[in-house]
């Protein structure tokens, strides 16, 4: 299953994850150290210690790539190292790989990875190989076992902070089980021992509040708390096409209804699936400078769940029969995973030759263009579906070193910063993401919100996504177009 997850990326060169284009034009800024004189006009880049550096510090070490094809390898191993992860785990809790690991591997390529969330995914890999290696070195004397683990989590921290507060709910499961189990016997030293082993998880904590303390770690809840609480669990596996994603966990779901008679619940386990479903109910939209931290703990909280089931023989006569549970469950999980893998594969490829179509515009930018990229929203129609067409305009940041209005300014969490002197409200993302259609189609002059920004001679070019067709621009010759893009040149101020 490993294996079979890299398919999607065997077939393209640009993989269709929402934020991940964007991610690139900041590593080829980072890569580039200062040696264009455009970017180092246009960007600066500070490394600093905080909790999102996952995917930078892979791109740094295998950045003789370059930006997109070490961007490309990061992506490709996130899943098949979240599976192996999940193998971990079952090893440890169960001593061999359970049917539940096989199905908690369908989620794998989540939201969180569909989206481009690629620190966090890469930080939820390790704190699964964190939690397997808590479980096999439980019994371990503390000096030897804190020091390695406390190396674990302040690698998954690194990696991404929510992640890291994935492991520590796991161990704070597994660990109030343990004391729960033991609660005949003196409560005490039990607790002390518990304390100790715990002193592992302490230096991201002090570090998470030094990181708050530079302006970082920034938390805000949004609208519709309610309705968004429940959608985190609608859209685990939002990314492919509406039926898959819905259909998977469905059946699944149903599966392990069906065979409850034959499944033990490892509560080691599940206690922290069950406080990874609390923390999703009750953590803030935006935590650690990350959007939808709650929506990225859902699939956690169903990969812990499926984890925690062990298979068992309901009587010795009943083995035949048992070994046909078996087989039709895994099969039932085999085969929605390679369905859905499949799937992304064929749209991955059929999208990555739009990308290549698109990006052909670049050949009509000179290097150093400034370039104010333009994304047509639907406001009528949110699409289930992931595609790179957000960021897309970033790859201009490697490709052409072009300054571009679509990275990100989060407080305290973004190392890149535009340095060019910009209109604030035109330099950074959401600024491309433009209405250009609702429900009675295209609208007439979608770029009226962004006049200011295109007569305000801070910008050569106007890079348009997602026309759909239509003339975004009208009276206006573009300089290169093609089915779903537009690329003209701007009047000087």
């Amino acid at each position: 299953m490993a294996l079979i997850a890299l398919i999607p990326f065997l077939a393209i060169r640009i993989p269709s994850m929402t934020d991940l284009p964007g991610h690139i034009g900041r590593y080829s800024v980072m890569l580039d150290g200062g040696r264009s004189p455009f970017l180092a006009a246009y960007y600066s880049f500070d490394w600093r210690v905080i909790g999102n550096l996952g995917l930078d510090l892979f791109v740094a070490a295998f950045g003789w790539l370059g930006a997109e094809r070490a961007a490309w390898l990061g992506a490709a191993i996130l899943a098949p190292l979240t599976i192996l992860g999940m193998a971990a785990v079952s090893r440890a809790l169960h001593g061999r790989v359970q049917p539940g690991a096989l199905a908690a591997s369908c989620f794998a390529m989540s939201n969180p990875l569909m989206f481009g969330f690629v620190n966090y995914c890469l930080s939820l890999a390790l704190a699964l190989f964190g939690f397997a290696a808590w479980v096999r070195w439980r019994e371990a004397a503390a000096w030897r076992a804190v020091p390695l683990l406390a190396l674990v989590a302040l690698a998954t921290w690194l990696a991404h902070a929510v992640g890291w507060g994935v492991l520590v709910l796991l161990v704070a499961g597994f660990e109030l089980e343990r004391l729960w189990q033991r609660r005949s016997a003196p409560l005490a030293p039990a607790v002390a021992d518990a304390l100790l082993r715990g002193l592992a998880l302490v230096p991201p904590i002090v570090l998470t509040l030094a990181w708050r303390g530079d302006g970082g770690a920034q938390i805000t809840w949004g609208d519709d708390l309610l309705v968004r609480k429940a959608m985190n669990w609608v859209v685990v596996l939002r990314g492919e096409a509406k039926w898959i994603d819905l259909a998977t966990p469905i059946i699944l779901a149903l599966a392990c209804l069906g065979t409850w008679r034959r499944q033990a619940i490892d509560w080691r386990l599940f206690t922290g699936a069950l406080l990874l479903a609390f923390a999703v109910m009750v953590m803030p939209t935006v935590l650690f400078g990350s959007w939808g931290a709650d929506e990225r703990l859902a699939p956690a909280a169903v990969i812990a769940a499926l984890l925690s089931l062990r298979w068992r023989n309901v009587a010795s006569t009943d083995a035949q029969r048992d070994r046909r549970f078996i087989t039709t469950f895994v099969s039932l999980a085999l085969a929605l995973f390679g369905v859905r893998t499949l799937m992304i594969a064929r749209d991955w490829h059929r999208l990555d030759h739009d990308y290549a179509a698109h990006l052909g515009a670049l050949d009509r930018v000179p290097r150093g263009a400034r370039v104010f990229a333009v994304v047509l929203q639907d406001r009528c129609h949110t699409p289930w579906q992931s595609t790179a067409y957000v960021h897309l305009p970033s790859l201009a940041i490697g490709r052409r070193a072009a300054l571009v209005n679509t990275q990100w300014l989060l407080p305290g969490a973004a190392m890149l910063k535009v340095r060019y002197p910009l209109d604030p409200r035109y330099a950074n993302d959401p600024s491309q993401m433009v209405d250009g259609f609702d429900c009675d189609g295209p609208l007439p002059d979608p770029l009226a919100a962004r006049r200011n920004a295109l007569r305000s001679g801070q910008w050569q070019y106007l890079w348009v996504l997602q026309t759909r067709g239509t003339d975004p621009w009208q009276g206006h010759r573009p300089l290169y177009r093609d089915g779903n893009s537009a690329l003209y040149r701007l009047p000087a101020a």
